[in-house]
């Protein structure tokens, strides 16, 4: 096998690349860099907790805290008390949260598109299913 540190080195680089991206691509939104990860989640299952996009996402929860109380502050998301548990909050998203989505999507498929712009279908399919057994 060739050096491992060859397809971690390259993931990485591919992963910067995209956060640097994205957050040029959202920064007239002023949504920052990793933060459209947080609304994504919340895009598919809104009202969890920050417990669990912080699990989700496999960030600490002073990071997810950061980037939450940051998306609130410009209106994307806002929290509100766990009426199970007084200490834990529940994350939604606001009307512009919602609206943002699309622009999110566009800029996401922006990126891949780019990525992927010299691959055959073939190997766009096959990435996709070794990422996936990843």
């Amino acid at each position: 096998m060739a050096d491992p540190r060859e397809i971690l080195g390259s993931i990485a680089i591919i992963y910067r690349s995209h956060l640097a991206c994205m957050a040029k691509e959202l920064e007239a939104y002023r949504i920052g860099s990793g933060q459209f990860y947080f609304l994504m989640v919340l895009y598919r299952k809104d009202g969890i907790s920050q417990e669990i996009l912080a699990k989700t996402l496999k960030v600490s929860k002073a990071t997810s805290t950061r980037a939450i109380k940051n998306l609130e502050k410009e209106g994307y998301v806002y929290r509100q008390r766990n009426k199970n548990d007084l200490w834990a909050y529940r994350v939604y998203l606001t009307e512009e949260g919602k609206e943002v989505r699309k622009v999110i999507l566009e800029k996401l498929v922006l990126f891949a598109d780019m990525l992927l712009s010299d691959f055959t279908l073939e190997e766009r399919e096959l990435l996709r299913r070794l990422i996936r057994k990843a």
